[in-house]
């Protein structure tokens, strides 16, 4: 079950309370709905949220979606570098083409300029959490980030930065992303240590995902699920001699369950 108001979930507030979900992998071979490609982007540990950092991610994103997937592959760069002039946004593909992309740096709308503007990263990504991009995907800190740190909801840090590229109905862009992050691995300095070193994936998995908002059933169980366990600690704790009264009782409980006191340090999750 997912919690829309647990830390992972920081910025989402309208989905359901609880939703069942499920992911499957698949053996042996069978057409895709959609072909996923990621790339994650390190700094040093728990600093993806640095500057130099995102500026990183930044060239390498350059490199592997640069003009888009809507050109033919002679005009796309080989050597990956910053953009010459400023992107006065972030890159959509054209209409009637099933690709798409995510990506952390939609923050800042892909802007170098607004990057190197920015005085406080981090308060920036946790008031954008609602954004929603161009293939109607929530900017969630879940779904760009990877490794993160959570405190009262609120993201104050990652490990890496998650660039995810999106075929539907696949058409062989996959392929094309593969290639670009052969060369892209071909032409990194030496400042730079990529896994794979060539930068070619070995093999494809596939996996089922399946999401389904309870129903009003589901709902009605987990509340009798909850009120069987309620009633079964009350009488059991009715049985502690410690226990003489209902006042005490209820005194007792109420330690038991009170939430936790705002903690020091962030909680990894």
């Amino acid at each position: 079950m997912f919690q829309a108001d647990s830390s992972a979930a920081a910025g989402l507030r309208n989905l359901p309370k609880h939703v069942w979900t499920s992911t499957t992998e698949i053996e042996g071979e069978r057409p895709a709905d959609v072909v996923v490609r990621q790339v994650w982007v390190h700094g040093d540990y728990m600093k993806a949220i640095d500057l130099p950092v995102l500026k990183q991610a930044l060239l390498v994103q350059e490199a592997l979606v640069g003009s888009g997937f809507d050109v033919d592959r002679s005009q796309v760069r080989t050597a990956p570098h910053l953009p010459a002039r400023d992107r006065p946004r972030c890159l959509d593909a054209a209409a009637g083409r099933n690709w798409g992309w995510h990506s952390p740096l939609m923050y800042w709308d892909c802007s170098l300029h607004a990057l190197e503007e920015d005085q406080d990263l981090l308060a920036t990504i946790n008031a954008h959490t609602t954004m929603q991009t161009s293939l109607n995907l929530t900017l969630r800190p879940s779904t760009v980030f990877a490794g993160k740190t959570f405190a009262n909801s609120k993201l104050r840090a990652a490990d890496a930065l998650v660039i995810t590229f999106f075929d539907h109905n696949p058409s062989g862009l996959g392929d094309e992303w593969d290639a670009r992050a052969r060369s892209l691995a071909h032409h990194l300095s030496a400042e730079w240590v990529i896994f794979p070193p060539d930068g070619q994936v070995v093999h494809n998995r596939l996996y089922e995902f399946r999401l389904r908002p309870m129903t009003l059933s589901d709902d009605l169980f987990l509340a009798a699920s909850y009120l069987v366990t309620a009633v079964y600690v009350i009488l059991r704790m009715m049985q502690l001699r410690a226990v003489k009264s209902w006042f005490g009782l209820l005194v007792t409980i109420s330690a038991k369950v009170r939430p936790p006191a705002p903690p020091r340090t962030p909680c990894k999750h």
